[in-house]
């Protein structure tokens, strides 16, 4: 009996000290909150205070770890941003994680230098001759009326509501960026300073500007625009997660399902149609690049989407070049799926040879179908369609999982289109037409390694062709590579691994040398061969033609 009452006892004692734990953790973290709330609102009025997160409180020792991170995000400044990826020690490779970089690497400037009028719009126009063609974001009537008013009252672009406050630094940022593609010699100082300046003002109001509307997912692509231009894949790959699933939340992908808009909405609701339509598009534009390069699954299949392509015409409208980019994305990634994936279970009998060459009449009609160009534009060049063209039909005909041996007719063909992909990346990247190394670099790998592989398998065949010319582009690929890699330098593992694959055409120069007759396919998957490039490195690039720009760009270095 006094066992029993003394084990009540203590349980009793247990329970009231569990008891009295969790009311005094319940009662500091509403403390936590309510100081929190008054921060933010004293911030909203300009007040500067210092965070509770600074106050040094009682841990466990299982949670010194944990208090050690979120310690270090604090003391940079970014906590909320932080917050929307993942540490770096907390996933499974940790050393891969470059995209804090991106956010611990910040240093918000004291007063933001914004440039001149004429400036800014000069800059605004080098974004959307650019993203007007590839991910038409923002509507630019709409953006240059917001910089022309900004730049009305006093004190200038420092002013306006928190959405024109991120998306003008932003868009500022992402086109001085784009310049230094163009040109090496244009600094990047200005676009890490407008950057910075950017997610200051998110992580300054955060529950003001992102809402879960389409605002909100706008100002995401903007960041994972920027970071594609900032070679961080990494980061890029992260911000493009939380678009998507924010764009399914907002149901873009299911215009069809709810009802389609009639011909006599007013204009204002036209205009929200086409608006919804192309942030959408963008948003399926640059998962759909991403995937592709970094061979990931995309996270909206083509088969749930029920919106139609933005209308080119009327207000928040889209452009025939950038429709016409959002087909193409949509059978590169069909190609990609159908080669990499597995057949769908269940499913009828797949003719994987009829939907090649389906495949193909398809890619070549797009290509004579280019809406027409400006000739002067040097960001959305014909070279670009013919690229993508014969990139796209190297990758189409290269062996793979379901094509493993391709017969001697399409072998044929796939030495052409890669010798003709070779040629035209020699010439983009003597003209300075090529802003994506990290992208451009696997794909001329690629059809360098197609060229070698058809060299190869037809001298085993024994079949009879002119080799000599062949050859040629192999060096020519080699030689665009070498250039290539002295201003990206995390390509040079590509341009290594070419030199090796070029250096085994000497083996093989008859079917009776006693070599295999299946040859190696590694060229097909070029990340599963060589090490991944470093995707936080900035890449740079030459010109023969830089652009007349405004004096005020060079000075911000």
């Amino acid at each position: 009996m006094e066992t029993s009452l003394t084990g009540r006892k203590r349980t009793s004692v247990r329970r009231a000290n569990v008891t009295a734990c969790q009311r005094c953790n319940s009662y500091i973290k509403s403390l936590e909150d309510r100081v929190a709330q008054l921060e933010l609102a004293l911030r909203s009025h300009g007040v500067e205070t210092e965070s509770v997160s600074d106050v040094q409180t009682p841990q466990e020792p299982s949670t010194v770890a944990e208090a050690a991170s979120e310690q270090h995000q604090v003391t940079g400044g970014l906590t909320l941003l932080n917050l929307l990826v993942p540490d770096p020690s907390h996933i499974q490779d940790g050393a891969a994680a470059g995209y804090h970089g991106l956010l611990e690497n910040i240093t918000v400037p004291t007063v933001v230098k914004f440039p001149p009028k004429p400036t800014a719009l000069q800059l605004a126009a080098t974004y959307f001759e650019h993203s007007n063609f590839f991910s038409p974001i923002l509507d630019e009537g709409r953006f240059r009326a917001t910089v022309e008013s900004l730049y009305e009252v006093e004190p200038g672009p420092s002013q306006g509501n928190l959405n024109e406050r991120f998306q003008l630094p932003m868009v500022l940022a992402i086109a001085i960026r784009l310049l230094n593609r163009t040109d090496a010699a244009v600094p990047t100082t200005g676009s890490d300073s407008f950057f910075a300046s950017a997610i200051h003002v998110f992580t300054e109001r955060p529950h003001a500007i992102w809402k879960g509307d389409l605002e909100h997912l706008q100002n995401l692509l903007l960041i994972v625009q920027y970071t594609i231009f900032a070679s961080n894949l990494s980061a890029a790959w992260h911000f493009i997660g939380l678009a998507t699933r924010l764009a399914i939340d907002l149901d873009l992908l299911n215009e069809t399902q709810r009802g389609l808009p009639h011909e006599d909405e007013t204009p204002i609701a036209q205009a929200q149609t086409n608006k919804r339509r192309r942030v959408f598009w963008s948003t399926y534009i640059l998962e759909t690049n991403l995937c592709v390069v970094l061979n990931r699954p995309r996270s909206i299949p083509d088969e749930a989407i029920f919106t139609p392509l933005p209308s080119t015409s009327g207000p928040e409208a889209s452009t025939p070049l950038a429709n016409h980019c959002i087909i193409f994305r949509q059978a590169e990634y069909e190609i990609f799926h159908t080669l990499n994936y597995k057949p769908r279970i269940h499913g009828p009998l797949f003719d994987f040879h009829q939907w090649k060459i389906g495949m193909r009449d398809r890619l070549v009609e797009w290509h004579q179908t280019v809406p027409p160009l400006d000739a002067t534009s040097k960001l959305a060049p014909q070279n670009f369609f013919d690229g993508a063209l014969y990139m796209t039909l190297v990758y189409l005909f290269s062996p793979s999982p379901h094509f493993p041996s391709p017969p001697e007719a399409e072998l044929r063909d796939l030495a052409q289109y890669a010798s003709r992909s070779v040629e035209l990346y020699r010439a983009g990247f003597k003209e300075g037409q090529l802003r994506f190394y990290w992208r451009t670099i696997p794909n001329l790998f690629r059809s360098g390694a197609a060229l070698v592989h058809c060299i190869k398998t037809l001298r085993l065949q024994g079949a009879v062709f002119d080799s000599n010319d062949l050859e040629k582009r192999v060096t020519m690929c080699s030689t665009v590579l070498w250039g290539m890699a002295e201003r990206y330098p995390p390509g040079a593992s590509y341009r290594d691994r070419f030199e090796e694959l070029a250096a085994s055409m000497s083996e093989v120069s008859s079917p009776t040398n006693g070599m295999p007759s299946i040859i190696s396919h590694e060229f097909l998957l070029a990340h599963d061969v060589i090490a991944p490039l470093d995707l936080d490195d900035t890449a740079t690039l030459w010109t023969t033609t830089p652009p007349n720009l405004d004096p005020w760009i060079f000075d911000q270095s």
